[in-house]
């Protein structure tokens, strides 16, 4: 584990003898990429934890994070959702979600995921710097408590309008392609400024 400022931290979960050199890279990049952002939107990064796990870690580390905005779930529901998210971390090489109980988010990285095990670092980097977008957004006004309502609906503890459910969809949907347009001019960045 590796603290750089107050801000970034870094680490991995459940990886084993997997680290290889992206988590060594992740702890030397991430500091970087929260400049990078913080230049480019012109606002300070909320606390950032960055983790390097592996699929079913991911999906853990994202559930009980959501889950902790919807307290009082029982085993059975909260087993369900483990599975799906077992089943969708497969694809994904990174997730951001809330920091439970504080400001900030959890950047969850993959190391599965092709991307994230290609041995390019420009790969892993394009990911980092998407992810971070990503963290930036949720830091934005109202995007925090859009979250929280939207995981309360989905886990039928509180259930939003369907102009409310479809109106955070297209938010999210906003989200991807403002992180899809941005990866690679970061990603190139950060690079240059790794050298």
């Amino acid at each position: 584990m590796a603290l750089f400022g107050p801000s970034v931290r870094v680490k991995t979960y459940r990886m084993g003898w997997r680290r290889g050199a992206v988590a060594p890279f992740l702890e030397a990049a991430a500091p970087v990429m929260a400049q990078l952002l913080e230049k480019r939107f012109r606002q300070r990064l909320e606390p950032l934890e960055v983790t390097l796990t592996v699929s079913d870690g991911l999906a853990e580390l994202a559930c009980r994070a959501e889950q902790t905005f919807v307290p009082g779930l029982s085993g059975r529901v909260r087993s369900k959702a483990l599975d799906s998210a077992r089943r969708n971390a497969r694809e994904a090489s990174g997730h951001v979600v809330l920091r439970p109980g504080r400001q900030g988010t959890l950047l969850l990285l993959n190391a599965e995921a092709e991307d994230m095990s290609s041995g390019d670092l420009r790969d892993v980097a394009r990911v980092l710097c998407h992810e971070g977008v990503h963290s930036v957004q949720m830091g934005r006004p109202g995007v925090r408590e859009a979250r929280i309502a939207y995981d309360r609906h989905g886990y039928d503890v509180e259930l939003l309008s369907s102009g409310a459910v479809q109106a955070y969809e297209v938010l999210v949907e906003d989200h991807e392609r403002e992180a899809y347009g941005l990866e690679d001019e970061l990603a190139d960045e950060l690079l240059r400024r790794m050298k």
